[in-house]
């Protein structure tokens, strides 16, 4: 029973997946740049959601900047290399150790906002006082160790780098198990974090299916263990399953666990408390 829902969440998600529809027919019609998109899906929705609740601003930034980029430093440039995703095009003449696009850190950083976002105002009830928990120090110097080891071994020991079924791995170890461990010890979380995805999955499928019409990316390998075909697209199982489904509550259990600066012992109570009272 998704008590969560309320009246104006649910017409802010109508209006958001509005800005979705549109964002998709300018993608197709004037098979724009992995930029413009990337604005037109994410940064749009994430200034409607500032504009509702300029408070949440400042703590989503201050998690998703560290956060994002170096994860994408990581994922995105093992991916390129990997042949588990590829951005063929860039408007910028950089790519990170020669391979990964500006493109893929704006995306990621642009996503995690709009995710945090939403995630604050409708079920957090974010405001301006709120403030970074101290576990988001672990957090970076996690993701400081992971780049630089992986940096130095792009450049002494790139064989290394080379891992068979690169996509199903990462998300494994990234996105299933830290949700899985955490649903387990907090199931409460388990509804909102469902709303979330539901409400995200329409979203990422259309951006999906436009971007690989407008050739935004591509999977060149053939490390998956699987491919789908929707209205003549193909692309890898995992994508569906990683990305689209799990990837958004994954990165929430991140921002719950390092970030908010409520202690889970306490979150997870209250919110046990106010399904009994809804229910």
């Amino acid at each position: 029973m998704f008590t969560l829902y309320k009246v104006e969440m649910s017409q802010d998600i109508f209006r958001i997946l509005i800005f979705a529809v549109i964002a998709t027919l300018i993608t197709i019609w004037f098979r724009t740049s992995l930029l413009i998109s990337t604005l037109l899906y994410f940064g749009v929705p994430s200034v409607y959601i500032i504009c509702k609740n300029p408070g949440i601003a400042l703590k989503s930034l201050a998690f998703v900047i560290p956060f994002s980029i170096p994860l994408s430093l990581f994922a995105d440039a093992l991916a390129a290399y990997n042949g588990s995703w590829l951005v063929p095009q860039s408007i910028f003449p950089l790519r990170i150790f020669g391979l990964a696009t500006i493109e893929v850190y704006i995306f990621g950083l642009l996503w995690g906002l709009w995710v945090v976002l939403f995630y604050e105002h409708y079920f957090d009830n974010g405001k301006r006082a709120d403030r970074l928990s101290k576990r988001i120090k672990y957090l970076w110097l996690f993701f400081l160790i992971l780049v630089l080891t992986v940096s130095v071994m792009f450049f002494e020991k790139s064989e290394f780098l080379s891992i068979p079924y690169f996509y199903l791995w990462v998300g494994v170890v990234f996105v299933i198990f830290p949700l899985i461990l955490f649903l387990f010890k907090y199931p409460e979380f388990c509804d909102r974090y469902f709303v979330v995805s539901l409400f995200s999955f329409p979203i990422l499928l259309m951006f999906e299916l436009a971007a690989l019409y407008a050739g935004q990316w591509v999977f060149p390998g053939n490390g998956f263990i699987g491919f789908i075909n929707i209205i003549g697209f193909r692309f890898p199982i995992e994508e569906l399953i990683i990305w689209m489904i799990l990837a958004t509550p994954s990165f929430l259990v991140y921002y719950e666990y390092f970030a908010d600066d409520t202690k889970l012992g306490t979150k997870h109570l209250l919110i046990r408390n106010k399904n009994k009272e809804e229910v």
